[in-house]
């Protein structure tokens, strides 16, 4: 009969420590978000000697739609960084969106009917000292997290193959944990992580965790297998399933990726990731009708809404730069399928027959072209692509043909992205800046194929609040 091998006892750890001060930081966060709105809405009704009628409604209705929306932003996420301009922004936007739905809710479904309502202004009032004050609380946790966080470490597995890659995009990219190497197996130790000038690796993973009192200090934060699982020696595993279950962190290189950079690793996705994944996306869910409804809900208001500024676009374009106004341009959509695509010209005329990629300071854009771009007010015109059904207001970005055709030629399956419409705005577009070379289209491709498998409303609306910021803060090009 095989001996197992010899691993620490749950008493031996500390049971998940880490799970729990996530979870706690969350609950505190909520916690402190329902007395704080409770706290305002009080108060500003006491300021005001008390003339408001406080209703049931008025204190639930309102609170409960800010924690959603303020959820979509990571507002109750132990990994957000509560004290970046990026956060208060998405912060801020996020009770503005929150508002007028709070509003509605509050004064048109539940006040239907003959009822007394509180009172609109003592409503509004206390959103702008939630909308504060739940900020600056959050503030005080994150730097509460961080100086208790600042100093963990990953344990990270690599093997030669998955290794080098993952030491490259953590080294280039900007992360703020430490790294501890660990060898898949003791014939790497010894070697270079990434070959001359990398680390070496000087432990062996297995040999590292049959000392169970190693995990057992608080100093690891989680392990992150980057290695070929079919590779692994069986005790190892053995060790890394008694880990997981005694609610010690442990990803594989995909979950890592997905939950701390929000993306998807290019070198795990191979031909068979449409039949491997769980994907949300289904040809026919209910989410792909709904949203197609919604599509042309928000397009034609914002094109009303959007026309008298476009006029004026318009005339400032053939003020500076004469004529054509607008640019349309062969695209690639659903399918693989083309469509053209209409932008407000930013560039002068012929621009398209040089450099297929606008880079800083090209002299090809126009003086108004500038600021268009920067605002992102050159997309306006999209929006009659979205009617038509060639996009969507979310999705990935709509590619020129000339370089989708490069791309196919130079990046393995990267015509994946094309499983779902393109949109104006997208999850790579946020979260990764302007690309003008071949990596940037690589990094770009692993969140599109993120959004593809983790297609869902909440994704959407994750996108929308934060495109928001984008075109407030506008860093286009």
């Amino acid at each position: 009969m095989t001996n197992q091998p010899k691993t620490a006892t749950p008493s031996n750890f500390r049971g998940n420590i880490y799970t729990k001060k996530h979870w706690l930081q969350g609950f505190s966060v909520l916690i402190f978000d329902i007395v704080l709105w409770s706290f305002g809405y009080f108060s500003v009704s006491g300021i005001t000697g008390f003339y408001n009628f406080v209703t049931f409604q008025a204190v639930l209705i309102p609170i409960s739609v800010l924690i959603i929306i303020l959820s979509l932003v990571g507002g109750y996420h132990y990994r957000t960084n509560f004290s970046s301009l990026r956060y208060a922004s998405e912060h801020i936007i996020a009770c503005l969106f929150a508002y007028p739905l709070a509003a509605f809710l509050l004064y048109v479904v539940a006040s239907f009917g003959p009822h007394e309502t509180s009172s609109r202004a003592i409503f509004s009032i206390a959103v702008v000292v939630f909308c504060f004050l739940s900020l600056i609380s959050r503030r005080f946790v994150w730097f509460a997290k961080h100086t208790s966080d600042k100093s963990k470490t990953f344990l990270v597995i690599i093997d030669q193959v998955q290794g080098p890659a993952f030491y490259r995009e953590y080294t280039q990219g900007a992360n703020s944990h430490k790294l501890r190497y660990l060898a898949a197996n003791p014939s790497l130790v010894g070697g270079h992580i990434d070959g001359e000038g990398s680390p070496i690796l000087l432990e062996d993973a297995l040999q590292f965790l049959a000392h169970g009192d190693k995990m057992n200090t608080g100093e690891y934060e989680a392990v992150v297998l980057v290695a070929d699982v079919q590779s692994l020696a069986p005790d190892l595993l053995y060790r890394l399933g008694r880990m997981r279950f005694f609610r010690i962190p442990v990803y594989s290189i995909k979950s890592f990726y997905a939950n701390y950079w929000k993306r998807l690793p290019l070198q795990i996705i191979g031909p068979t990731w449409p039949l491997d994944a769980e994907f949300q996306l289904l040809q026919h869910s209910v989410y792909s009708s709904l949203k197609r409804l919604l599509d042309l809900l928000f397009a034609t208001i914002l094109l009303v809404l959007a026309l008298p500024v476009m006029i004026l676009i318009a005339v400032a374009i053939v003020v500076t730069d004469g004529f054509p106004v607008f640019y349309c341009q062969e695209r690639v959509g659903l399918r693989m399928n083309p469509f053209k695509l209409y932008k407000f010209r930013t560039m002068s005329i012929g621009s398209d027959k040089g450099d297929g990629y606008t880079r800083v300071g090209d002299s090809r854009v126009t003086r108004c072209g500038s600021l268009l771009r920067k605002t992102r007010l050159d997309e306006l015109p999209q929006l009659w692509n979205v009617l038509k059904g060639d996009m969507s207001m979310i999705g990935p970005r709509a590619e020129w043909v000339r370089l989708v055709s490069d791309y196919e030629n130079q990046i393995p399956f990267y015509h994946y992205r094309h499983l779902v419409l393109p949109g104006i705005s997208g999850w790579a577009q946020i979260n990764y800046p302007y690309g003008s070379s071949l990596e940037d289209a690589m990094q770009k491709l692993s969140y599109d194929l993120y959004y593809i498998e983790n297609y869902s409303f909440r994704l959407d609306a994750e996108v929308l609040l934060k495109t928001i910021h984008t075109v407030l803060f506008g860093k286009g090009r």
